[in-house]
């Protein structure tokens, strides 16, 4: 695997991850699409009583998948933030070994093999940048390239500081195990923040199920309460109101416990 991938021709940026612009994958957009049909289903019996309501309901359908698009690319990007730590420190403790900077690369795309497949992100941008190494492309611009491309703020910290270390000629070894551990120090930070966010999100996940809940608890054992709600305009209008301020609500409180990283 490892021979395959040096002999290999390079990856066109075609061909590379676009994180900045990410798209989901068939598979992904019929997954998100038919949950967010069943939960507008859902929530048209529960509030109009009615499956025909999810005509109504349907722009909401966009704004999930929008929502979707958006947390799976965080999520790409905060994977290969993961990796990239893993990357520089082989390639850091290769440098330390004796190995030139663009053998380097091949050393820790030799050691991280181990732990990644070959369609693992940080194993495509090894490749990638071992194949502009080859066309003769500096590895500083290589560097950059990949920081520009994927919007990961280590990462381009990382290029920068590479960057000026070959410009001013800068002891390189000592420079790039102070930034990995500076970047791994970062990312348990970050760990640690997501974690305790997450719990959070839990909390606000559950509080949004309550509406629907009191509504359903209603429709079973006591109808009669908010019989009145249905099959009216008044009620389509209350009900319509009610599910705007609903939404707008969620927004907030996602807004409330997300923190940027």
């Amino acid at each position: 695997m490892f021979l395959q991938a040096l002999r290999s021709p390079s990856q066109t940026n075609s061909a590379l991850p676009d994180y900045e612009n990410y798209r989901m994958s068939t598979r992904e957009t019929a997954i998100s699409a038919a949950l967010c049909t069943a939960m507008l289903a859902a929530a048209a019996l529960l509030c109009y009583n009615s499956l025909h309501a999810m005509i109504l309901l349907s722009p909401y359908l966009v704004l999930y998948l929008k929502k979707q698009t958006q947390i799976k690319k965080e999520a790409q990007k905060w994977k290969l933030d993961l990796q990239f730590a893993d990357a520089i420190r082989s390639l850091s403790a290769a440098l330390e070994a004796g190995y030139s900077v663009e053998n380097g690369l091949a050393e820790a795309y030799r050691d991280l093999s181990v732990t990644y497949g070959e369609d693992e992100l940080i194993m495509i941008e090894l490749r990638a940048l071992m194949g502009e190494v080859r066309n003769s492309v500096p590895v500083e611009k290589a560097f950059a390239g990949l920081a520009a491309r994927s919007g990961v703020d280590d990462i381009a910290g990382f290029a920068d500081v590479f960057a000026t270390a070959q410009r001013t000629g800068g002891n390189i070894i000592a420079i790039i195990r102070s930034t990995t551990d500076t970047i791994r120090t970062g990312i348990e930070l970050k760990r640690d923040i997501r974690t305790a966010m997450s719990a959070a999100k839990y909390e606000s996940d559950i509080m949004k199920l309550v509406p629907f809940g009191v509504l359903l608890y209603l429709r079973i054992f006591s109808p009669g309460m908010i019989s009145s709600l249905y099959g009216n305009v008044p009620g389509i209008v209350f009900m319509t109101v009610i599910l705007i301020l609903y939404v707008l609500l969620c927004g907030l409180s996602e807004r409330l416990v997300r923190i940027e990283l």
